[in-house]
């Protein structure tokens, strides 16, 4: 078995994000391959989609972000696990963000575009972003 944690942690995530959508009722799709797009994409009543980019780390420092393209319907969900990633019973922090805020709010380090969770604070479990309040949300 690999002892790669970045694979462990970016694949637990997008299942982790979809289960969190999910439960929140939304109709989710998860896409496949390794030179993927989009990591999730969610289907709207209307028919349109909305494109979900998962970028997660299993500490506290910033995500790398070289790769987000800036779309009105694309969001970025940050996973953070806070140095608890082993540990299954602490949730992660969500930071559920518009790709244009990602691009715009990103540090320049050398050759890589990173942003670190005190730069999206105010987006800290906005699901509502991407998903309506389900009815047992709303009670």
């Amino acid at each position: 078995m690999s002892d790669n944690k970045a694979y462990f942690t970016g694949i637990a995530s997008e299942y982790l994000v979809l289960s969190m959508l999910y439960r929140r009722k939304s109709e989710a799709f998860l896409s496949m391959g390794n030179k993927k797009a989009v990591d999730i994409l969610i289907l709207q009543e209307e028919g349109t989609y909305i494109e979900v980019d998962v970028k997660s780390v299993s500490g506290y420092a910033s995500v790398p972000v070289n790769n987000i393209e800036v779309k009105d319907n694309r969001y970025v969900v940050f996973v953070i696990y806070r140095n608890k990633f082993e540990d299954i019973e602490t949730i992660p922090d969500f930071y559920i963000v518009p790709s244009k805020e990602v691009v715009e709010r990103c540090d320049h380090y050398k050759e890589q575009r990173r942003i670190h969770p005190k730069h999206i604070k105010e987006y800290k479990d906005k699901w509502e972003l991407i998903v309506p309040a389900s009815e047992s949300e709303v009670k």
